[in-house]
């Protein structure tokens, strides 16, 4: 006859139990952490990429509007003097350089080469999420605005420029203003023109008072679009300091 010996399973105590669940809670906790600890890292990495390319382009920026400023006070000043001229001399009174001269910059056409890839990139990708200083988000966020209406400001000059150059061309022959397109001429150069003459297309005064109509519209449009650039300006340096002082930028 067969003995069989029944095994017997011994109960596990109720601490064998807990550690257990203590050791996986702890390696899915430690794993946790490790992954965000990794994914804060990433995005600590990307907040600096996109602080130091922000910082690089509003630099780039601050460029242009100087230039911009620069170019619409000096072409405005003499916007208004053509004006001034008009209005006070015969056209016969004065060297036809002096009116090809001071007549040309009514068709200065403005552009301001914004570099805007990076702030166009966190704002389609949700990349702003990424700066924690409040004051930075601000700061992105009002320069953004303000560079979008300059563009839009800059576009509204489109519709009068065809009537401008379609007023300025009942006067003056374009071939002739080639020596002087580019304003940085030294002075030498342009006193000189200025004494020239060549012929116009035409010398009556009601053609000269027509164009000189369009450029006053011109000289408003240009003064209003000079005090939106110095904002723009004045909000691109606040965001290259926030950028700066926070990501200790140079």
């Amino acid at each position: 006859m067969e003995v069989h010996h029944h095994s017997h399973t011994a109960r596990k105590k109720w601490t064998h139990y807990f550690w257990e669940f203590l050791m996986l809670f702890l390696a899915v906790f430690c794993g946790f952490m490790a992954e965000y600890q990794l994914e804060h890292t990433i995005e600590h990495q990307r907040e600096k990429k996109y602080a130091r390319t922000l910082y690089e382009d509003i630099k780039a920026d601050t460029a242009a509007l100087q230039a911009a400023i620069n170019t619409n006070s000096y072409v405005t000043s003499r916007i208004d003097t053509f004006r001034r001229m008009v209005e006070t001399q015969s056209i016969n009174s004065l060297p036809t350089g002096s009116w090809y001269y001071f007549g040309r910059f009514g068709t200065r056409y403005f552009h301001i080469p914004f570099q805007d890839a990076t702030i166009e990139q966190l704002k389609s990708s949700g990349g702003l999420r990424y700066f924690r200083h409040n004051d930075v988000v601000n700061a992105i966020g009002r320069y953004d605005q303000g560079r979008r209406d300059l563009q839009t400001l800059l576009k509204f000059q489109d519709p009068i420029y065809s009537d401008l150059i379609n007023a300025r061309n009942v006067i003056f022959n374009t071939y002739h203003l080639d020596a002087i397109m580019d304003i940085d001429r030294i002075t030498i150069n342009v006193d000189s023109f200025k004494q020239a003459n060549m012929p116009l297309l035409s010398n009556k005064k009601e053609d000269f008072i027509r164009y000189a109509n369009f450029c006053q519209l011109r000289s408003y449009n240009n003064k209003y679009l000079l005090r939106s650039e110095q904002a723009v300006l004045k909000q691109a340096e606040i965001l290259l300091a926030e950028l700066k002082d926070n990501y200790n930028l140079k």
